[in-house]
């Protein structure tokens, strides 16, 4: 059963359309993650990796934004992919213009995966301070020394975030999907508590 939020004809109305955008650490699985859930052939740009640690993670990454849409709840969410190297930062701020909510993507198998969460908390403090976001942890499987969901919870909480923490394996659409409904869940409770 869907929550009143989701299932109001007041609340259906308010918008027809939604725009969030993906943003995180190289290798996180954004392209992936867009393109397992994506209703249409996603549009995107990958190049060859020349940052160093876009270099240990693949061969080529995102270096333009990246397009896909999926309907929820009879919403068209149109689903926007920034590049994970530092030297496009520019172009999440592009892609957050007029988005309603974002997804924080960490790989888990990172080096230091709170300083990568700590550095997009600073990097869009702003736009996160005005909307929603839910951070997904990927790669959750793959590194001997993981961090565990309550270690990123705790670390969110001492930086003042409020936000849900899930773990996603960005090549399973249905988890991919459980992501962007969490999200559009969290738009849903502050437009119900704006009206």
């Amino acid at each position: 059963m869907k929550p009143e939020y989701l299932t109001s004809p007041r609340l259906a109305t308010v918008h027809d359309t939604l725009k969030i955008v993906f943003v995180g650490t190289v290798g996180s699985g954004k392209t992936t993650a867009i393109s397992s859930v994506s209703e249409v052939p996603v549009l995107g740009t990958e190049a060859k990796a020349t940052e160093q640690d876009a270099l240990h993670r693949k061969a080529t990454t995102t270096v333009g934004i990246e397009y896909g849409v999926l309907h929820i709840y009879d919403t068209k969410v149109h689903l926007y992919g920034t590049p994970g190297q530092r030297r496009f930062d520019f172009m999440a701020a592009i892609a957050c213009q007029g988005a309603i909510g974002m997804v924080v993507m960490i790989d888990n198998a990172h080096q230091q995966p709170l300083a990568e969460i700590d550095y997009f908390l600073k990097r869009h403090r702003d736009y996160l301070t005005k909307h929603p976001v839910v951070v997904a942890i990927t790669h959750y499987d793959d590194n001997d020394t993981q961090t565990y969901l309550i270690e990123y919870h705790n670390y969110l909480k001492q930086q003042g975030v409020s936000c849900p923490v899930m773990r996603l394996d960005a090549r399973e659409k249905n988890q991919v999907r459980g992501v962007v409904e969490k999200l559009y869940g969290e738009i849903m409770k502050r437009r119900t508590i704006a009206l």
